[in-house]
């Protein structure tokens, strides 16, 4: 049935490409042909090493492969918040490479691409991923009435990035990235029970090596689950800043804003601000405002050109950032099950809470470069974040309680 929220969130999602499209000041015709020249792929970076005006659509993009690992064993500061409770794992495995836009599962992005000529085609990726979550006690057989479910969510994400571009009337360039992502989701598997008792036996040693909860967990025996979300990226200032696209472009603070929404499994409204300190390109700003989650494009633009003498920071990027988030969660299957599909035990809606904030923190550390001999950039990274999230519920039967997870992703070249 199509509730008055979803509804509107279905509106914002489909409906704010076209206001942002409709906003684009006019062109001349200099401008304009300076929008449709492409950039073969096979053509050296350093080519463009000095551009001063809009760069060209087409962008070499590398292909990279990504691990992406949350766990609440993974917190560390304080150790006492290290508790197998809430969000208790999710594991993401991501490709990135610029061939996955003429797949078939992107076709409902390509449709979005060619309704405007005002975007540029930036990143796609896709992603095989596992997300669970318990409740406090995970080995009574009998549900912990008043405490969140048992849930695990078996999923294949596709996520596609469009760049908007364009000149204010002081000549600055000013972008915004636009996320669209799809994600085909099995609820209810036996995954989340094999993976968590063999974790205790083999990993986390110590807690409850037969988690007997699993079998009240959300749509047991399996179903079907699907989430459509649209996120949109703005960079808002970075410090110090150049009025170039140069390919060398640096700074030591940069802040950017996110605003965005999803309908599924997750019927909410979100939006975050998002600040890094270190040795930043200010090119990059939007491909690390989405870390390694499976829902980010995992795409960027390019990397340093090849020079006869590479320089250490030529090709090292390494900051730490914070960011603060903060969500209206109108509905949560994982909290009060799939409505159609039905679960032993959910929690009641009036138990659960709309308003929703979370602080994460972190660092990045990457290298690109270009391989002697090609003209594709090949990229290493590694993140580590920290996250803490605002209670999800109140049923006033136990205190509310905070969730508390780390992460670690590693990306290699391909």
């Amino acid at each position: 049935m199509l509730t008055l929220t979803k509804f509107t969130l279905i509106a914002f999602l489909f409906f704010t490409l076209p206001i942002h499209a409709q906003q684009i000041e006019p062109i001349n015709s200099t401008q304009q042909s300076e929008q449709t020249t492409a950039i073969s792929i096979k053509e050296p970076a350093s080519r463009y090493l000095k551009l001063k005006k809009k760069p060209p659509n087409e962008i070499q993009i590398p292909a990279t492969f990504s691990i992406q690992i949350d766990q609440d064993f993974l917190f560390r500061f304080p150790l006492t918040k290290n508790e197998d409770r809430n969000y208790t794992q999710g594991t993401a495995f991501v490709i990135s490479h610029p061939w996955l836009r003429k797949s078939w599962l992107f076709y409902p992005f390509r449709k979005i691409e060619e309704s405007s000529d005002n975007f540029d085609a930036y990143g796609s990726s896709i992603a095989l991923g596992g997300t669970a979550f318990t409740p406090r006690i995970i080995d009574s057989s009998a549900p912990i009435v008043g405490d969140r479910p048992f849930a695990f969510l078996l999923y294949v994400s596709t996520s596609s990035t469009l760049r908007h571009q364009k000149f204010n009337k002081k000549g600055k360039l000013r972008q915004t990235y636009h996320s669209f992502s799809i994600n085909y989701g099995v609820f209810g598997t036996n995954i989340g029970y094999r993976f968590q008792s063999f974790a205790h036996k083999n990993i986390v040693k110590g807690r409850p090596t037969d988690p007997k909860g699993w079998n009240n967990q959300i749509s047991k025996g399996g179903s079907p689950a699907l989430l459509f979300d649209y996120n949109r990226f703005q960079p808002l200032l970075s410090f110090p800043k150049k009025n170039t696209v140069s390919i060398d472009d640096r700074s030591v603070f940069d802040l950017g804003w996110n605003l965005g929404a999803s309908v599924g499994y997750y019927d909410r409204a979100y939006t975050s601000l998002y600040a890094r300190l270190g040795h930043l390109r200010n090119r990059n700003q939007a491909r690390w405002n989405g870390g390694f989650s499976s829902l980010a494009s995992g795409s960027y633009e390019m990397a340093a050109p090849e020079k006869k003498k590479t320089r250490f920071k030529d090709v090292f990027e390494g900051f730490l950032y914070g960011r603060v988030n903060g969500t209206l969660m109108f509905r949560n299957a994982m909290l009060v099950g799939q409505g159609f599909k039905h679960s032993d035990y959910t929690l009641k809606p009036e138990w659960t809470n709309v308003g929703l904030y979370e602080f994460e923190w972190g660092f990045v550390l990457a290298f690109e470069y270009f391989k002697k001999g090609k003209t594709g950039p090949k990229t290493w990274a590694f993140q580590g974040r920290s996250i803490y999230r605002s209670p999800e519920f109140n049923s006033k039967l136990f205190p509310e309680r905070w969730h508390y997870f780390g992460s670690v992703g590693l990306m290699f070249p391909l």
